[in-house]
Formats: structure tokens, sequence, C-alpha cells
């Protein structure tokens, strides 16, 4: 199997220090662990043995990934667990995010629109999917869904978002994506949106705290605790405060974005602005 470095070109990911974005309507800066790595300077040629191994990389990572999520259903039916981590039954969807997040890092990587669309609304979709399936747990959620809506707004665009820089595949008006594509986008982050509203108002605290996966980077102090009057440990009321906003911002970029992008789109208009 293709490892996932044969598809990154030196350069590595983006440094902790960005320049602040383009002055626009998206001025909510990403938080450093959701910026997108850097992609190929060229996306891969259609039809090129380098894009068949990629397709087939990224097609057998999300069978996996489906493979455990089934996997869990099967283990709470039968009493037992897969002793082997990648036939395991996922746990909490926090660890599901942590084996999808390298996967989008892959396919941001190949600076190819079409791939990219392709497999980012799969993914996203997934997500979609599995919120319902299990405890939310923001902390994982949301920081995935940021990387979501910056890839996403950045696609629609043409532009990293963060950066302003162009991306690989849009130069001279190419890799504009389709009016169904936008809608289709429109449609899954709408709907990410409603599961998100939904699987949180079932859960008051709105988190586990203590259950946190190793892909979740965000410091302790977003968990701080505080107690009352007899001793007992309570939540935080600002982290409280900060998950009902970032429930608010779930893809708040990309739902601007994909508004002008299809306002802006004539009749029969395959691309994304005038």
């Amino acid at each position: 199997m293709t490892s996932a470095s044969s598809f990154q070109e030196p350069g590595g990911f983006l440094p902790p220090t960005l320049p602040s974005p383009p002055t626009s309507s998206l001025n909510s800066p990403a938080p450093a662990h959701s910026i997108l790595p850097t992609p190929r300077s060229r996306p891969l040629k259609p039809g090129s043995s380098k894009e068949s191994d990629f397709i087939n990389y990224i097609e057998q990572k999300l069978l996996a990934i489906s493979r455990r999520y089934e996997n869990r259903f099967s283990a709470q039916l039968s009493g037992e667990e897969n002793p082997d981590v990648e036939g395991r039954g996922y746990k909490d969807i926090g660890e599901e995010i942590q084996d999808l997040d390298p996967v989008v890092d892959v396919v941001w990587i190949s600076g190819t629109p079409a791939l990219q669309t392709t497999f980012l609304l799969t993914i996203a979709l997934t997500v979609t999917t599995s919120l319902s399936s299990f405890p939310f747990t923001p902390q994982p959620v949301f920081q995935f869904l940021r990387k979501l809506d910056l890839a996403f707004s950045s696609l629609l665009r043409g532009v990293n978002v963060v950066t302003g820089e162009p991306l690989p595949g849009f130069e001279g008006g190419r890799g504009r994506l389709s009016t169904t594509e936008k809608v289709r986008m429109r449609g899954i982050v709408e709907r990410t949106r409603v599961a998100v509203v939904e699987v949180a108002g079932k859960d008051s605290s709105l988190a586990d705290a203590k259950n946190v996966t190793p892909c979740e980077t965000d410091t302790e102090d977003d968990f701080n605790m505080t107690e009352d009057d007899d001793g007992e440990p309570l939540e935080d009321e600002r982290s409280q405060r900060r998950w009902e906003m970032d429930i608010a911002r779930v893809y708040e970029k990309t739902i601007i974005e994909s508004g002008i992008a299809l306002d802006t789109a004539g009749p029969g208009d395959e691309g994304w602005g005038p």
C-alpha cells in the first residue's frame, strides 16, 4: 500500500504562525491545530499511476474506517471486541476522528480540486452520520469540523482562506466547483449543523472532559474546573459558553462562501463566480 508521505512534496505543514487572512466577511481566524497542510504545487495528472495510487490509498483508508464504525455495533451485540486495533470497533467519535484526520491531510496534500472535493464531501458525510451514534464529545468534533470548514471554504474561493494563497489546480479558472458539487456541499453542511444541535441537546453537559483522545491538542485550560460551596467540582462556565458558541459557528465560513458562490452562478454556470 502506498504511504501517505509519498503524496507530500517538500515543505511539510504550514508553520504555527501564519499571516492574517485577507479582510473579508470570513474574518474568524482558524486555531493553529486546525490549519491544513501544504498541498502539492501541481495537481495529480488525470489518469496517471500516481493519481490511481492516491485514489486506492484513500479508498482503502475510508473502507477500514467504515469497518471499524460498523464493528462498534457488532461488539455491542456480542459483548466482545476484536483485539486487533484496526478491526476493533470505535468506542467514541474521537477515535473515529483520530483516523479520519490524517486522511483529510493526505487528501488536501494532493492539491487536486476534483479529488479533494469528492473525498472531503465523503468524509464530512461520514462524520455527520456518526454524530448520533456516539456520546457527544465537543472538543474533537469541533476541532475536526473547523478543519473541514477551512478546506471547503478554500475550495469554494480557490484560495487558502488562511493565507490568501491561490490553491493548485485553480489557475486560469480551472478547478472550479460545479453547481452540483456546491449544492451537495451546502446540503451536507446544513445537515451537519442540525445534527450537532440535536446531539448536543441530548447531553446537557455538552462534554465529557475525561474522554479526550490523543488527537485533541487543546490545552487543559479549556477544561478548567471550579468548586461550589460544598467543594464539589463544576465545569467552568466559560467552557460551556465556548461549546455553545462553537455550535453556532459550525461550518460558518462554508455557509457564507457557498451562499456567495450559488448566488453569483448564472443559469447553466458551472463555476463559482461571475
